[in-house]
């Protein structure tokens, strides 16, 4: 496939795909096992295409110099005539990559070209832009900047077969990548939502928003959903309720939990009205417990409100008396994953080596209820939350032994790297090896696990 678009792009007269297929190649290109084949063709566009494309081409080498020891000498002296381009955008991006490629800093590298920015961007301006309202005594500190929400291979395979069948879609689902604007994370959406309620100003960033999760079945009367929002120091329950019944009007809609160890209630927000068919919310603002083992918790669920009887062609109440009543939900679960956002690693060997200084723990695991490697890895990665670096999500058929690799930040900006050494055998047996700039996280993780 990279060779096919090695041709493609000799001949092609789109600056978008272009740019976007050189990105492919020093994405992929160092990882195949030659990859010195396809720098000539990445060289070409150097010397015969626009400023634009010539930019994106001196990135694609820097990412062969980073990760292919071999290929770094010849990679120097392509960057070293880069320096001369008469576009001051490429001399800038052959002088930085040169430069860090120079210090033979496997580390700087591995941090600044190989990995790259991870932040939303959009994310990141607002959080600078709070930051220079308010008179700050410390650093700004770029790990409290939401992470940007990065397509899995598999997504974006499946984008470019629903585009079309073989190259042609591909190179359609590429184009169409590169003239949107960055895809929203589900943080930057509920964030819009969230900063319109005064009360949660004080919160901060939004770091995690999940997945909405049921808390009643779909044909109740009540229909119940909770998304989990994780604050640095904070958890945001929000409750989007629906009322199926037309001879009901629900006001003061609220939702009683019961605390679990360790967290401390701060704010209510009720529903006041909830009409037949709309849909309502109300928020529950609690504290995290400073015992990070305690933060995986669950709250047995209430929802608490008065009913007015009405008419229901109209939808307005026969009077103004109304009584209490309460529907019991399913409980709230708060997880490790509630807390941790996927980062994405290049090179997780790299980074593994890096973190030879981190708190590390180590355990055995017996998952004797997996009956394949391909079940406990689907399993590990939906429990933790974390990202499958290296492809490492992909077992080999008739394999029984398997390695992942996973990882995540915690909220608070503290790194997390897991390796996961599974065998198959009666079930599963896991060697789990956690990494964290916290000793309380690797231990959160280990005792989550178990």
């Amino acid at each position: 496939g990279l060779a096919h678009l090695c041709e493609f792009i000799e001949d092609c007269e789109h600056t978008s795909l272009a740019v976007r297929i050189l990105h492919l190649l020093g994405k992929e290109g160092p990882r195949t096992k030659q990859p010195s084949r396809y720098i000539r063709f990445i060289y070409n566009r150097v010397i015969l295409e626009n400023a634009a494309v010539r930019a994106a081409a001196v990135a694609a080498m820097a990412q062969f110099g980073a990760m292919c020891p071999d290929l770094l000498p010849n990679i120097q002296v392509l960057l070293a005539r880069c320096q001369m381009d008469t576009d001051d955008e490429v001399r800038d991006r052959a002088t930085y990559y040169y430069s860090i490629l120079d210090t033979n800093d496997k580390s700087l590298s591995n941090h600044y070209i190989v990995e790259g920015l991870q932040v939303s961007i959009p994310g990141l301006e607002r959080a600078l832009h709070q930051y220079t309202l308010s008179p700050a005594e410390t650093p700004f500190d770029m790990k409290s900047v939401p992470l940007a929400t990065v397509p899995s291979l598999a997504e974006e395979t499946a984008a470019a077969l629903k585009s079309g069948a073989g190259t042609e879609g591909m190179l359609t689902s590429i184009s169409l990548a590169g003239n949107k604007s960055a895809t929203v994370s589900r943080e930057e959406s509920y964030g819009e939502k969230l900063r319109a309620v005064a009360e949660f100003a004080p919160l901060g960033l939004l770091f995690r928003s999940s997945e909405p999760v049921e808390l009643t079945e779909s044909e109740t009367e009540y229909v119940v959903r909770c998304v989990k929002h994780s604050f640095t120091e904070h958890l945001v329950l929000q409750f989007d309720c629906l009322n199926t019944l037309n001879d009901q009007l629900l006001e003061n809609v609220r939702v009683v939990l019961e605390p679990a160890e360790g967290y401390q209630m701060v704010k209510e927000i009720p529903c006041s009205k909830l009409h037949y068919n709309e849909t309502g919310t109300t928020y529950i603002v609690l504290k995290y417990p400073q015992e990070l083992g305690a933060t995986v918790a669950t709250f047995s669920a209430m929802l608490n409100f008065v009913v007015k009887d009405c008419d229901p062609s109209t939808g307005l109440p026969d009077s103004d008396d109304g009584y209490d009543d309460e529907y019991i939900l399913e409980d709230v679960e708060v997880t490790l994953r509630d807390q941790t956002q996927k980062v994405s690693k290049a090179n997780f060997g790299s980074a593994w080596e890096e973190a030879v200084n981190y708190h590390e723990l180590e355990d055995t695991y017996a998952l004797s209820n997996m009956g394949s490697l391909e079940e406990a890895v689907k399993s590990i990665i939906s429990f933790l939350g974390m990202q499958p670096v290296e492809r490492s999500d992909k077992v080999v058929e008739g394999k029984s032994s398997h390695t992942l690799y996973l990882a995540g930040l915690f909220r608070g900006g503290h790194d997390v790297l897991v390796r996961a050494k599974l065998a198959l055998g009666d079930g599963v047996t896991m060697q789990l090896t956690v990494r964290s700039t916290d000793p309380d996280i690797a231990e959160l993780v280990t005792s989550a696990v178990g």
